[in-house]
């Protein structure tokens, strides 16, 4: 009985570094997360020389599809608000404006590069990927949200 259970043991003792070396050599080729994806394409440090690039968070909305392909056009989320928002009111503005424009090009050009996500979610119709860019660290984050339009505050036009 002893004999038996020594054997086991030799077994399960073997099998544990060589398993180990199997995964460590299957997680080598694909990344871990969604900022290792996008960091070979991303300029996030060429924006470490802006000083007020830490109070911005600019977002990529995306739709994919179960397998993570990504399906259609990318787009700004901060920015198409805002241009959503001068449709109705042409003076809107937004903090830093310029600087999301421009972190958006590089956000843009960094998914250009990539064909899927490894974000496996199944998205109603409504329903869009936002990537959350943080240009200051070099983090990127995702979200699911609802797609909300713009709600148009209604003017009151006084008779007199």
């Amino acid at each position: 009985m002893s004999q038996i259970k020594n054997f086991l043991f030799a077994v399960l003792i073997s099998t544990v570094p060589v398993s180990y070396v199997i995964a460590e050599a299957n997680s080598g080729n694909s990344p871990k997360s969604l900022t290792d994806l996008f960091r070979p394409y991303w300029s996030y440090t060429a924006f470490w020389a802006i000083p007020s690039i830490d109070k911005i968070n600019p977002r990529l909305a995306i739709k994919i599809n179960s397998e993570g392909k990504i399906i259609g056009r990318s787009r700004c989320y901060e920015i198409e608000r805002l241009e959503q928002r001068r449709i109705f009111n042409p003076l809107a503005k937004m903090v830093n404006e310029q600087l999301h424009r421009v972190a958006c090009k590089s956000m843009k050009l960094a998914i250009k590069n990539l064909d899927d996500l490894p974000i496996y979610e199944t998205l109603l119709p409504g329903e869009e990927i936002l990537l959350r860019f943080n240009f200051s660290r070099g983090i990127v984050s995702s979200s699911k949200k609802m797609f909300e339009p713009i709600q148009v505050q209604e003017t009151s036009e006084s008779s007199g």
